[in-house]
């Protein structure tokens, strides 16, 4: 049984993913290194998810802080924001659909340097590889 998407818990589970990942530890030795490599998901609320959730992912140097979902009143500074509808998220966290393929499509949206995303592409596909890899209750 998985856990329960947009919980505590599936964001802890997040963090020991990335940070038991080796594909992630070797493919983003640099990233966050010298630059704000934090992350926020933001899956905006659409006819599968009622009220629009954030996560924030702070990584850096292979490794996570933290992966938490914020609260309505939290900030949500992050050095890189990946945004779009949550049918689109699920279709990404279920690998039906590539992150980059939703990017170049126009159906994730891209707050931040991309040309930065585009030198790390193996560090944010490990981060998107271990994000799909919990087990989730949708």
């Amino acid at each position: 049984m998985g856990l329960r998407f947009g919980t505590a818990e599936w964001a802890k589970a997040l963090e020991d993913e990335i940070n038991g990942s080796s594909e992630y530890r070797n493919a983003a030795a640099k990233w966050g290194v010298g630059f704000d490599g934090s992350m926020l998901f933001v899956f905006e609320a659409d006819g599968h998810l009622d009220e629009p959730l954030r996560l924030s992912i702070r990584v850096a140097a292979g490794g996570c802080e933290e992966a938490r979902f914020l609260d309505a009143g939290d900030p949500a500074e992050a050095g890189f924001v990946l945004r779009g509808p949550f049918a689109v998220w699920r279709e990404i966290l279920d690998r039906e659909t590539l992150a980059v393929t939703a990017i170049l499509k126009n159906r994730l949206r891209v707050e931040g340097d991309k040309m930065m995303l585009l030198r790390h592409a193996s560090a944010n596909r490990a981060l998107i590889h271990c994000t799909a890899s919990i087990d989730t209750d949708w």
